[in-house]
């Protein structure tokens, strides 16, 4: 009981000091992502050098802040390293590829996924879909516009991806339980068609598709 009573604020401690670092992560690539923009052409190594940060390490504190991640979404996938990590896996696909995102262990856990897929018609653009198959009705959200990818800087410096806000809120699985695939488009082109199909006129014993009016920026 005694160990009990110490350990419990060293672990706070720790908890809002982490915070504290990941938070800081965020803001420094903000300003950093503001400088690059800011500054003169082939001025950029010499302003790190003013600013005291190596090169590897501003472009990996940009990819942070750029990914839109919360400092909540940071700390649960855990830490800073964990979150670039994930990054790298959840990269958007690029043409004649598609990016399957799960909970982990699926499909034998008979859990909800998403299937991201660019847009043909609009380069930088994707369509989405996510899935419930296993639900009691089946369920299919499907985007009614291609969403376009990337991120967008708010007038407060910080950053939000629209196409990522759609697939946290509709997925509903916790990043640190995430799991990523990249696979060619032709298998969702063969398979999975149905997902981004508009709806049926009438109602009948398949999946109930459930559409979004518009989310497309």
């Amino acid at each position: 009981m005694e160990l009990a009573e110490h350990i419990r604020p060293a672990r706070e401690a720790f908890a809002e000091a982490d915070k504290r670092r990941i938070e800081s992560a965020l803001e420094a690539g903000r300003l950093l992502c503001q400088a690059k923009d800011d500054c003169p052409h082939q001025q950029w190594l010499a302003f790190l050098t003013l600013a005291g940060i190596y090169e590897q390490q501003a472009r990996e504190l940009m990819q942070l802040a750029r990914s839109g991640l919360t400092a909540h979404a940071v700390s649960e996938i855990g830490g800073i390293d964990a979150a670039l990590a994930y990054l790298v896996k959840a990269r958007l696909p690029e043409p004649g590829e598609c990016l399957t995102v799960g909970r982990i262990g699926w499909p034998e856990k008979n859990t909800p996924f998403a299937i991201i897929k660019p847009n043909a018609a609009h380069p930088g653009y994707y369509d989405v879909a996510i899935a419930d198959m296993w639900a009691n009705p089946a369920t299919v959200f499907s985007s009614t516009k291609p969403l376009k990818g990337g991120s967008l800087r708010l007038a407060d410096g910080s950053f939000f991806d629209n196409l990522w806000h759609i697939v946290d809120r509709e997925l509903d699985v916790p990043h640190s339980l995430r799991e990523f695939q990249m696979m060619p488009a032709d298998l969702v082109s063969r398979d999975g068609a149905f997902l981004f199909a508009k709806p049926a006129a009438a109602a009948g014993d398949g999946p109930k598709t459930n559409r979004a009016a518009n989310y497309a920026l």
